[in-house]
């Protein structure tokens, strides 16, 4: 089992992504699958918690994602993934989507892949005391996840449904992005613990025009 994770600070400056991304996009390999990480500052990563923290009581206004009616208590806005994007919640979160998009790049050159024509989803998990992810995949070719503050927290990835030695355990740290290749690619959350604070991750997922669902929210990404 391959536990990761780090701590590293940087100065906060909301319009330069040069400024914020104070760890450059690197790959490490676990079971088999590459995992690109790189890192925002921790000043940015708080903006991004605030944010999404205040606009949660708009979405969970929004519709609940087909599928996901039981799960809507434990995880909002998770459950209304495809009825919003974060990119369209405030400015602020452009130097996200950029910092994604680089990351991803990176990604691609170590599989030697060339870019193409790729769309986005992007939404956010808030879980407070007692509540997680479920171990899950997506179809996507790319997925990955923001840490704006999941402190003390494990995302565990595997090949398959059922928990294996050989899964990868990603330490959760501000400012933290990790980006992964998505079929078969099972994960899921620690139970979050802390009383007095939510655990705020934003999630993705990078996928071609195969993939298109007009009940989704996808913005153009690569091209």
């Amino acid at each position: 089992m391959t536990i990761w994770g780090n701590h590293r600070r940087g100065p906060l400056n909301l319009v330069n992504l040069g400024e914020q991304l104070i760890e450059r996009p690197h790959i490490e390999w676990g079971n088999n699958r590459p995992f690109a990480f790189s890192r925002l500052s921790d000043d940015y990563a708080r903006a991004l918690e605030q944010l999404a923290l205040a606009k949660e009581p708009f979405v969970q206004t929004l519709p609940v994602t087909k599928g996901w009616e039981r799960g809507v208590e434990e995880s909002p806005t998770t459950a209304r993934f495809a009825s919003f994007s974060v990119f369209h919640l405030s400015p602020i979160t452009l130097p996200l989507y950029f910092a994604i998009r680089e990351t991803y790049r990176h990604l691609l050159g170590a599989l030697e892949q060339e870019p193409t024509a790729r769309f986005i989803q992007c939404w956010y998990n808030i879980h407070r005391s007692g509540a997680s992810l479920v171990r899950h995949c997506h179809v996507y070719p790319f997925i990955g996840t923001f840490s704006a503050y999941a402190d003390g927290s494990l995302t565990q990835y595997g090949n398959a449904k059922e928990l294996s030695d050989g899964d990868v355990v990603i330490e959760h740290v501000p400012g933290q992005l990790v980006i992964t290749t998505g079929p078969g690619h099972y994960h899921h959350t620690s139970t979050w613990k802390n009383p007095d604070r939510a655990r705020v991750t934003y999630a993705f997922d990078i996928l071609g025009a195969n993939h298109w669902n007009p009940n989704q929210i996808f913005l153009p990404f690569d091209f």
